[in-house]
């Protein structure tokens, strides 16, 4: 497809502006002489993304942190997205996250408690995570914010409330179990902004993946270098549904301390309602087993620069018409340059292919771009970070996405190609 080639290629000239030597700059797990960049914010141990490059120093904080005690601490991210097309609808095609297009929305307002564990003996701590703006609605779980038919039971559609993590822990940092609700941690990408170098988010976290977990989790790191976790949960984002089934999620990484290379696994299987998008007759809806697996890996081109790779594969048996299995797989790359203390270049391709068109489309109701999607969707963004104090940072970006199937999913049903620019900024507090 003469689009997909013109994708590719604008995709190999980012690379190869980006990923230029130079030696005066360091990035997340790169030894170098010069001051670089570190996570602006991340509280997960499995997760290893490249965030928003932050100075030296601590982050200013609304409220008094306490080591031994409960803290508070929050952040507030929003922005806008301009679409070229400006569609009728005001949605950027089929997206579930960062869908509203030219107007200003706030995406998260987010206010954490959270008590930490000791770093040896044993503790009891806990977290709280309370998410008020447009992204609550990948945030919300069947049986709480959801009622159990997957319909509203507080919030309206463009803004509502959510809890992604409400749980009990117990031990200590290098062996843990948490009892509630918490992150997914199958994805690269995750909800919390600042956590993501990007304002708009991949089609693998928008559809691919399961968001979050209600369930018992074990987290072990035997080594700094190597981390497990193991967790028993109620399938995707559920808490309470019409049937409750038993999964497991399992998740593997590791990184060399001396190279700054890293790697993970991740694999979660259960049993799952089949017609998540509605598209088959009543008589073959039932529950039947779902697997995911997502395998990352990074590493550095030099001090300033670092490559990431993103692989996933997800299968629902029973999930497409006739009982036959329904299949969702990809690619997503991720190329990082740091320029100095405060400002980070970016760029991120992606390869998402919806085989029976079951998974993209799910989004809000009144967004006309729905599921059957068969085909493969491609998208290259490019960004920037700017961070000019320790709490805050603006996040610009350009993105284009190319569909190659049988439908078109952009500009309310018009078009198989769309082109945005986005601009937001992450407040922590």
């Amino acid at each position: 497809m003469p689009s997909r080639l013109l994708l590719s290629a604008m995709f190999v000239v980012a690379v190869a502006g980006i990923a230029r030597a130079d030696t005066w700059s360091s990035i997340p797990g790169i030894s170098c002489d010069a001051p670089g960049c570190t996570m602006l914010e991340s509280n997960n141990l499995l997760i290893s993304n490249p965030s928003l490059c932050d100075q030296p120093g601590d982050h200013w904080r609304l409220f008094p942190q306490d080591p031994n005690g409960i803290n508070l601490r929050g952040w507030l991210s929003g922005g806008i997205v301009g679409n070229v097309d400006s569609p009728t609808s005001r949605f950027h095609g089929p997206y579930r996250v960062g869908d509203r297009a030219n107007e200003f929305v706030l995406n998260q307002l987010c206010l954490v408690a959270e008590k930490t564990l000791p770093f040896d003996g044993i503790g009891i701590g806990g977290r709280l995570d309370y998410l008020f703006g447009q992204d609550h609605f990948v945030a919300q779980s069947t049986g709480w914010e959801l009622r159990q038919d997957g319909n509203s039971h507080w919030n309206r559609e463009l803004y509502g409330s959510a809890t992604p993590q409400l749980y009990l822990s117990a031990g200590n940092e290098a062996i843990h179990a948490q009892l509630g609700h918490f992150y997914a941690a199958v994805d690269y990408e995750s909800l919390p902004a600042p956590e993501n170098f990007f304002y708009s988010k991949s089609y693998s976290y928008q559809f691919a993946a399961p968001f979050t977990f209600w369930g018992a989790r074990v987290n072990w790191t035997p080594l700094d270098s190597l981390s497990f976790q193991f967790t028993l949960h109620n399938g995707w984002d559920g808490f309470d549904r019409v049937e409750d089934h038993l999964g497991f999620q399992a998740r593997v990484r590791y990184e060399s301390q001396d190279t700054g290379i890293w790697t993970a696994f991740g694999i979660t299987t259960g049993d799952e309602f089949n017609n998540a998008a509605g598209l088959l007759p009543g008589n073959e809806e039932q529950f039947a087993n779902r697997t995911l697996y997502s395998w990352q890996l990074g590493f550095p081109l030099g001090c300033q620069t670092q490559y990431v790779i993103h692989h996933w594969f997800g299968l629902q048996q029973n999930g497409a018409i006739g009982g036959e299995r329904a299949d969702w797989y990809g690619v997503n790359q991720y190329l990082y340059y740091t320029i100095d203390d405060c400002w980070k270049l970016g760029g991120r391709f992606e390869w998402f292919r919806d085989e029976e068109g079951t998974r993209a489309g799910l989004n809000r109701p009144s967004n006309p771009n729905k599921a059957p999607l068969r085909g493969s969707f491609y998208s290259l963004t490019l960004g920037l970070n700017w961070t000019p104090l320790p709490n805050f940072a603006l996040r610009p970006e350009f993105r284009a996405d190319i569909f190659d199937g049988s439908a078109l999913p952009y500009d309310d049903g018009t078009s198989d190609t769309q082109f945005t620019i986005g601009l937001d900024g992450v407040v922590l507090f």
